[in-house]
């Protein structure tokens, strides 16, 4: 019965990974590139000298670039594609570490709700498709929590604390959040030990030496704190800081739950569901023996110090991303708060379900997504520019808070492309096109000006006042997005999510 059993286990992680993968893999150049990933697909390409050069300047470990590096000499295919695909690899390989390390020691029913809230998940699946780092943090975030656990049931043993201090030292070098929120989290995790023996304080100290001798030849590499502390222009919804932390905080947790592609008709639904998840949330983190609970504190720690180094350097829509490694211990608590309240966690964990697989639905249509930035068909509007303009005369100008002109201006070889941020760039950009070789100025733009004294609606109106102009519009506003703003009370110039104003000089 035993051997049936584990065959049982192995054959039902099979078909888990199998419908992911079907998942994961399905129309991967659905969503356009943006500009993180563009970044990725140069450092990937660049030789590996110039690739550490690059990540070192910027607010990323090596790890990844250099797994992506290599990746994509080993399969063919579009480059984008390759590293997303990349990325899909390593979110199967969490499901497998995630099942094998920690679900098969659960009772079957917690066991079967874990892997159905993380297989279809609708957060996991927007952000595993994407040629960035997130399913690599989440794959050694698993392997961290593991060995940790490990080392403290096995306080003395040598091999428990290699292993222990390896997988922190792979995750600090994949990236900086999770690596230190999970370096202080498993310090927590370990410090009863200490208070209980304090001999044993001699191998805690050896265990982060080496954390620490492994990973300070990159902090010597690395300009990380001083582009750290160049905070680039967020996007805020709010002027208070209170209120902004709040609405990032709600994002976070919304993203997690139900993820970011919602049908208008289901908002009034996760609304009603957020009481009813949240204390499902709340059991799970407290049901049980005080012995089984040591992980919570920990994970509070580790959560804590990673949303509040998070929420200070991103805006509201890149939380959730930068926070993904925190998903599994999310989604083994509602599980565990489904198996110690049979009926009502079962009715709940189901339309928590039923919600998420709305979301994957949602998200194939690429249209409700609420971060419009992942849905900017830059390679279509560059198309455009490029069938009915030549980079001789041509200027193109690019609404820069609320699009990756760095994209735009690599679908662009040989284009004059400029980015507008302040009323300098403005000015800079209207000379620029009044230059006599310019007889030719494009106008791309999201319809909510966001810059200071709304310079970019100042720019359009004299370009359109100076120039015959075309427009060309790209994605009208989904129903959510439209219900969204009115209630935040959002304003917009027009009912596309992108457009591209074609200015002409008359002849």
């Amino acid at each position: 019965m035993r051997r049936a059993g584990i065959r049982l286990e192995y054959w039902s992680l099979a078909l888990c990974l199998f419908v992911q993968a079907v998942l994961l893999t399905h129309r991967l150049n659905l969503l356009p590139m943006w500009g993180d990933e563009l970044f990725t697909l140069y450092a990937a390409q660049a030789p590996v000298e110039k690739m550490i050069d690059m990540v070192s300047g910027d607010v990323h470990p090596p790890l990844y670039f250099l797994l992506a590096h290599y990746w994509i000499r080993t399969v063919s295919g579009d480059v984008l594609i390759r590293l997303r695909l990349l990325s899909v690899v390593f979110a199967l390989l969490a499901t497998v570490a995630l099942d094998r390390l920690f679900l098969k020691h659960l009772q079957p029913r917690m066991r079967w709700w874990s892997l159905a809230l993380w297989i279809f998940s609708a957060c996991l699946l927007l952000y595993s498709r994407m040629a960035r780092s997130y399913s690599l943090q989440v794959l050694l975030f698993i392997v961290v929590c593991w060995a940790a656990l490990q080392w403290r049931e096995e306080f003395a043993s040598t091999s428990r604390m290699l292993v222990c201090a390896a997988s922190l030292t792979a995750l600090l070098y994949t990236h900086y959040v999770p690596g230190f929120a999970a370096w202080a989290g498993v310090n927590v995790l370990l410090l009863p030990h200490l208070k209980v023996a304090p001999q044993r304080t001699g191998r805690w100290l050896a265990g982060n030496a080496i954390i620490l001798a492994a990973y300070l030849p990159w902090l010597m590499l690395t300009s990380m704190l001083t582009v750290w502390r160049a905070k680039p222009g967020l996007l805020l919804l709010t002027s208070n800081r209170l209120l902004e932390s709040g609405a990032k905080l709600a994002y976070w947790i919304f993203s997690f739950f139900y993820g970011e592609a919602i049908p208008v008709w289901m908002l009034p639904v996760t609304a009603l569901m957020a009481i009813p998840v949240a204390w499902l949330l709340w059991r799970g983190l407290t049901s049980g023996a005080p012995a089984g609970r040591t992980w919570v504190f920990p994970t509070v720690v580790t959560a804590l110090i990673g949303f509040v180094v998070v929420a200070g350097w991103v805006s509201y829509a890149f939380v959730p991303a930068r926070l993904l490694f925190l998903l599994p211990l999310a989604v083994l608590a509602i599980a565990r708060g489904a198996q110690s309240s049979p009926r009502a966690g079962s009715v709940i964990a189901g339309a928590l379900l039923a919600a998420n697989l709305v979301g994957i639905a949602s998200y194939f249509q690429a249209r409700s997504l609420l971060n419009i930035g992942y849905l900017a068909p830059l390679d279509r509007i560059a198309l455009d520019i490029r069938g009915s303009s030549t980079p001789a005369d041509t200027i193109v100008l690019v609404d820069g808070p609320n699009l990756s002109g760095v994209v735009l201006d690599y679908y662009l070889p040989g284009f004059s492309v400029r980015y507008i941020f302040t009323a300098e760039d403005a000015d800079a950009a209207w000379r620029e096109a009044n230059a006599p070789v310019n007889r030719h100025v494009w106008l791309v733009r999201n319809p909510r000006d966001v810059t200071a004294g709304h310079v970019l609606d100042r720019l359009e109106t004299e370009l359109r006042n100076s120039r015959q102009g075309l427009l060309h519009p790209y994605m009208s506003f989904s129903p959510t997005h439209q219900a969204l703003m009115r209630a935040a009370n959002i304003t917009v110039s027009s009912d596309w999510m992108y457009s591209a104003w074609e200015f002409r000089r008359p002849n």
